[in-house]
């Protein structure tokens, strides 16, 4: 499943979708001033009950909407790109709308900077501690080099159920296994879907 795949999912139930769309801006918990350049379904990845709120695996949660920063507060130029939950969005005032394209259209080198500027935010990681010799890690990492480009965990100790013994603790490890993981990318069972794993020194 590709990066904008997950976007057409079929919705499930307690659909609480952002009136956002792409190209607006807003103000989030981080400071400044960020365009929408994404937005993906967010769904449960487990069931959850407490205190009176409570859904089930797979329902639709909210939206994850990606952010690219254009501005600080004080309106200067600055870049950058994160994602978050969108009840944390607010769209900026008209005032501030008008500042935005007044500076893009009176400093065109500002706007090309940000247009060029990565519009996609740094992967989640999964650090997993594991002890293993020089040769056990060459093995390994010709298994996981065959893995699909996408994959859950499950399904990557199913291929990997020879290395799962190998799992320690952190006072223990001689190195890390790295899953990366975008959290709006899931299998069509809502299980978060990995890629690019790296195994590292300690």
């Amino acid at each position: 499943m590709g990066l904008f795949d997950i976007f057409h999912k079929k919705e499930k139930t307690k659909d609480t979708s952002s009136t956002l769309k792409i190209g607006d801006w807003v103000t989030q918990y981080s400071s400044g001033y960020w365009k929408v350049v994404g937005i993906f379904p967010k769904y449960a990845d487990e069931d959850y009950s407490y205190n009176g709120t409570s859904w089930k695996k797979g329902d639709r949660l909210s939206d994850w909407i990606i952010l690219k920063k254009g501005f600080t507060v004080k309106m200067k130029p600055s870049n950058g790109c994160e994602f978050v939950d969108a009840q944390w969005c607010k769209l900026v005032t008209d005032d501030i709308l008008q500042s935005i394209e007044t500076t893009f259209a009176e400093n065109p080198k500002v706007k090309q900077k940000f247009d060029n500027a990565p519009d996609l935010p740094n992967p989640s990681v999964n650090s997993i501690w594991m002890k293993l010799s020089d040769e056990q890690v060459e093995a390994f990492s010709k298994i996981i080099s065959n893995l699909p480009e996408r994959f859950t965990e499950e399904q990557f100790w199913t291929n990997c159920a020879d290395y799962l013994q190998y799992k320690t603790d952190p006072s223990n490890a001689t190195h890390i296994l790295y899953l990366y993981s975008y959290l709006w990318e899931v299998s069509d069972n809502f299980e978060p879907l990995n890629f690019n794993p790296e195994i590292k020194n300690v």
